[in-house]
């Protein structure tokens, strides 16, 4: 009879490592997916290079016409110049920010820069000579697929120069701050 128990458990034993070897195979099996993943988003945020606004008003009657142009170094940044004759003569500029991909964009405030700026604050303004330049940040702040904000950009030939001479022209640069909107 101890023979017979023996090999009852000497059985039992070897199913128990069948089991065993068979459940470690089954998970030590390596899982191969086979497909493609494809990412059907685009980013572009940039300036319209093809609006080009900017409007001079004379600060006096019989002035010379104040004048201003736009020209852009690359999507994301745009070139004012200002050329102002008088105290008191303004040019406005209005910067068309649209959003050709198909993520929504936060706008962030302007990167405002020029070669002797005498403001030296790194905020929307910048001066030099008698003509200072005032940002505004763009609006709306946040534009989806398609949609588009501007920013107006004043130059001004401030009133209280002392001496006028020939045509005063000073030149910024607006860079373009914009990330992807967070859900």
């Amino acid at each position: 009879m101890e023979s017979k128990n023996k090999n009852i458990l000497i059985g039992t034993l070897l199913a128990v490592v069948f089991v065993m070897a068979v459940g470690y195979a089954a998970f030590a099996q390596q899982l191969q997916i086979n497909g493609t993943a494809r990412i059907n988003s685009t980013w572009d945020v940039h300036f319209n290079q093809t609006q080009l606004s900017g409007v001079g008003n004379p600060g006096f009657s019989g002035g010379t016409t104040p004048t201003g142009t736009i020209s852009y170094t690359n999507a994301h940044t745009a070139s004012l110049t200002a050329n102002l004759y008088q105290p008191g003569d303004t040019v406005t500029f209005t910067l068309t920010i649209e959003n050709g991909g198909s993520i929504t964009a936060d706008l962030g405030t302007p990167t405002v820069t020029m070669d002797g700026d005498e403001d030296g604050t790194g905020n929307l303004t910048a001066k030099k000579g008698n003509i200072q330049f005032t940002v505004t940040a763009p609006s709306p702040t946040t534009i989806t697929q398609s949609d588009s904000a501007t920013m107006i950009v004043k130059a001004e030939f401030i009133s209280s120069a002392t001496s006028v001479g020939s045509a005063s022209n000073a030149t910024v640069n607006i860079q373009l701050n914009a990330t992807q909107a967070t859900a």
